[in-house]
Order: structure tokens, then sequence, then C-alpha cells
């Protein structure tokens, strides 16, 4: 029942970093500016790491992989030419590869 724990824990976190603390300037900027990308990264990277932490289950590999992970899935939905399935299609990719991200973490 624990390994379910976090996982549901992790997901609310997941969402929280990535949607709720993400301000209309972020979502607007970080398509055209890599370095307001890097900073929503960095900082959905770090909510997740303080729940791994919580968890005893911190590394900083993991916090590389989060990191460098979010930022390249993010800069691939956010840069791709055809825009109208970012909001469909490319939104649950980018999701799952994200819960992935997570799952990973619990290993």
């Amino acid at each position: 029942m624990e390994l379910v724990s976090q996982i549901l824990v992790l997901i609310w976190f997941h969402l929280f970093a990535d949607f709720h603390i993400q301000d209309d300037f972020q979502a607007k900027m970080k398509s055209t500016n890599n370095f307001i990308l890097f900073v929503h990264s960095a900082l959905w990277a770090g909510i997740i790491s303080f729940v791994l932490i919580y968890f005893g289950l911190f590394t900083y590999p993991k916090l590389f992989m989060l990191l460098a992970g979010h930022f390249c899935i993010d800069y691939w939905k956010c840069h791709k030419e055809d825009k109208t399935k970012s909001l469909t299609t490319d939104l649950y990719i980018d999701q799952l590869l994200h819960l992935g991200q997570l799952l990973l973490c619990l290993l």
C-alpha cells in the first residue's frame, strides 16, 4: 500500500507543480524563451525532489533526470511546428512522459 500512496502523492504534486504554480506568463513565454522553460522545469523538479526527500528516495541523479527530462519534454511540446495538437494528443504524451519520470523515481 505504501507504493500506491507514494504514486498518488507524486501525481498530486506533479499536477500542482506542472499546472497550478505555472502562471500565464510562464505558460506563454516558455515556448519562446528557454530560460523561462528552464525556470518552469526547475520549479517542477524541485517540488518533486522535496517529495522524494520526504519519502527517503531522493538522489542527485534523480534530480538531474527530473530537471533535464522535464525541460526536454516541454521543449519538444513547445517547439513543435504543428501546434494544433498541443492541447490534445501532445498534452497526453507530455503528461505520460512526466508520469514515467515519476515512476522511475520510485525504483
